[in-house]
């Protein structure tokens, strides 16, 4: 039988998505994390990536610590971000970064690695 957790877990194998776009409006980049609801902006793209990568780290990393993933999977970005996405990954793919994480799930020991392979996938809206 699966629970929560479980599910919450598997999570993890699969890469957070993250939309990065220009605001026209307030004049920054933003990014935006689809599954956690986690925003930054910067001055410009390389810096909002690289702080969205450090968030992320931050957020999944005390979440874990604190066996709580709940918390960090309770306010999912909304769904007009979903469906800009969407639109951003059929025209522009995606660019994978990884997270340095430790590894929540597999236990360490001889022959086993420490970090788990959880990244997350970047795409930018259209202009």
């Amino acid at each position: 039988m699966l629970t929560n957790t479980t599910h919450e877990l598997e999570l993890f194998l699969n890469p957070l998505r993250v939309l990065a776009e220009y605001d026209t409006v307030y004049k920054t980049h933003v990014a935006y994390c689809l599954e956690t609801g986690s925003v930054v902006t910067a001055d410009n793209s390389d810096d909002v990536k690289s702080m969205m990568k450090e968030l992320l780290e931050d957020e999944v990393s005390f979440a874990f610590e604190t066996k709580n993933l709940t918390n960090l999977l309770s306010t999912p970005a909304a769904f007009d971000i979903w469906m800009k996405w969407q639109e951003a990954v059929e025209k522009n793919g995606v660019e994978t970064i990884p997270l340095d994480l430790e590894n929540p799930v597999r236990p360490k020991g001889p022959g086993r690695s420490e970090r788990k392979a959880t990244f997350i996938r970047v795409n930018r809206a259209a202009a």
